[in-house]
């Protein structure tokens, strides 16, 4: 099997752009919005490709620190907030290889273009670079906030390109003003903003591929999406991917397949990012609508990964997590005939995590009740037996790993909670 170009980057973002939106109806499409003008923008501005597209992640991903927040939060309550938001988003992602860039992009896309002149002039090449593509996200966000779907978008062209010329130099980059004045005297541009917004896929340059191994990480980040969004399950997807793969590699799964368990751990919830955050840290049980709610999840992970190319099989290990050998599970109710090894490792993976991490409302389950639990499972036909009984057998070996996996997510999630706003914006 070629690990080295697994899946490639353009396949990654449209999943991660399907994923935040589910978060909020509000936002369905205004990332991928940003995206695509900003790309359209810096390629004007003649930034190299690498930057272009360093402008489009940022645009994807700069209201991500909004998951933290409280339910609703609609573009016009981001917006109160915007700075507080890019710096919590900042933080999430910057602990991750390959998004530290990404993150000092976000951390600066909500300040305006003088926010950034009594420093420019020490700046060395790199920051400069940088703090332009911040301008170039913050100049599309404007834009796409302006931007009305219900009325005409060429109606609306005139009014807007009038305020981003007499804001140029002020809050405006003027590199990036007359980039997007250019460029905004095409009409279809306007009609590609507001209604075809998947076209920025076509805007990512040439395809870049992605390694099986990169894959781990950069799934990583949308486990971080997932998972910070609440307290109770601010470590949960980390620790499942790490007894995912402990888990797979004891049953003898080559190398390969383990790598691809630890990222339909990292997915397995993705789901989840359309359940309320009420419903997430309801501390007591759930009503027969709230749970209604919450079995549809696997179903949104399946269709958000299944378009994923190279994810054809983890699509179904992530999203057959909540199945069971006698098809009482949801939401597909398969069987044991219809569930491979990896489906099963996945089941058994989410319910040992579940038990045996600590949430705010109780502790995690000791060892002895959490292999009570999960045997009683194996027995009512839920959990295969024999995995259930591997992990048993080896069962402070996986738990430690689950345990590391999840204290680093949770270090991380203390400190996105924690990050401040970025020192130089001066509204």
């Amino acid at each position: 099997m070629d690990t080295s170009h697994f899946t490639d980057i353009r396949s990654l973002l449209g999943a991660l752009a399907e994923a935040m939106n589910l978060i909020n109806a509000d936002l369905e499409n205004h990332h991928e919005q940003t995206a695509y003008l900003s790309y359209l923008i810096a390629r004007e501005t003649g930034m190299e490709e690498q930057f272009c597209l360093l402008c489009v992640y940022a645009a994807l991903l700069h209201d991500v620190g909004s998951i933290l927040y409280d339910e609703p939060r609609g573009v016009r309550d981001i917006e109160r907030e915007a700075h507080r938001i890019a710096a919590l988003g900042a933080s999430m992602l910057r602990g991750l290889p390959y998004f530290r860039r990404v993150a000092d992009v976000i951390e600066y896309c909500q300040c305006p273009w003088q926010s950034f002149a009594h420093c420019r002039a020490g700046a060395d090449e790199e920051t400069e670079a940088l703090w332009r593509c911040s301008s170039v996200v913050y100049l599309a966000d404007r834009v796409v906030v302006s931007l009305d779907a219900r009325r005409p978008a060429l109606t609306q062209s005139r009014r807007i390109r009038d305020i981003v010329a007499s804001c140029r130099g002020t809050l405006f980059c003027p590199a990036a003003s007359d980039a997007f004045l250019r460029v905004s005297e095409r009409e279809y541009v306007w009609l590609d903003v507001l209604f075809n917004p998947r076209f920025l896929l076509f805007f990512t340059g040439e395809i870049t591929t992605v390694s099986l191994e990169r894959a781990v990480v950069l799934t990583q980040l949308m486990s971080r999406i997932i998972d910070f969004r609440s307290s109770f399950t601010a470590r949960h997807s980390a620790g499942v991917a790490a007894a995912a793969g402990a888990l797979a590699a004891l049953a003898g799964m080559s190398r390969e397949e383990r790598l691809m368990m630890e990222i339909a751990g990292n997915l397995h919830d993705v789901g989840k990012l359309k359940v309320p955050r009420r419903i997430l840290e309801k501390p007591a049980p759930l009503d027969d609508e709230e749970f209604n709610i919450v079995k549809e999840h696997p179903y949104y992970t399946r269709l958000i990964l299944m378009n994923v190319r190279g994810f054809e099989k983890i699509a179904d290990w992530a999203a057959f997590h909540h199945e069971k050998l006698n098809g009482g599970g949801y939401p597909f109710h398969f069987g044991a005939d219809e569930l491979d090894t990896g489906a099963r490792i996945m089941a058994v993976a989410d319910v040992f995590s579940a038990i045996t991490e600590d949430r705010p409302y109780r502790a995690g389950m000791t060892k002895e009740n959490s292999m009570a639990v999960l045997r009683g499972d194996a027995e009512r036909g839920a959990l295969d037996p024999a995995l259930v009984e591997l992990l048993c057998g080896h069962y402070d070996e996986i738990n430690r790993l689950r345990d590391k996996a999840s204290r680093i997510a949770g270090t991380h999630y203390q400190a996105s909670r924690t990050a401040k706003a970025a020192p130089s914006v001066t509204m």
